[in-house]
């Protein structure tokens, strides 16, 4: 019997791009006065603050839960349909990748991203549950 283990997502330097880049054009937009887009680039803002925070992916003896935060839905994968799990590295600068991230195939070919904080906990942890 495996506890459940709770893993956070790692904030990536796209998200912290993509955060600057809102609050620069919702700062703009204020600046211009243009109500309807002001509401939108702050709705926009977040919506990414809030999933970039809240994002968890929950581990159990049978399940997968991936939670997006409050205004996503949640995703349950079962264990037993987890077919394999693929490291992905992009944007290298040397050898050192700056975007890293797993893809889990799992079902009929369906595939989920996820960027726990831990990766390789996260990885041991899923396999010694998928063993089991």
């Amino acid at each position: 019997m495996f506890p459940t283990r709770t893993y956070r997502a790692r904030l990536q330097i796209t998200n912290w791009i993509l955060i600057i880049l809102l609050s620069a054009l919702t700062v703009y937009l204020i600046w211009e006065g243009n109500g309807l887009l002001i509401a939108a680039s702050l709705l926009f803002l977040l919506i990414v603050i809030e999933r970039s925070i809240h994002t968890e992916y929950k581990l159990s003896q049978d399940e997968l839960t991936i939670s997006n935060g409050k205004l996503s839905r949640t995703v349950v994968i079962p264990v037993s349909d987890i077919k394999r799990i693929e490291r992905i590295r992009r944007v290298r600068i040397g050898h050192k990748a700056l975007i890293t991230y797993l893809v889990i195939v799992y079902g009929d070919e369906k595939t989920v991203s996820v960027i726990p904080q831990h990766e390789e906990d996260f990885i041991n942890q899923l396999m010694k549950i998928k063993q089991s």
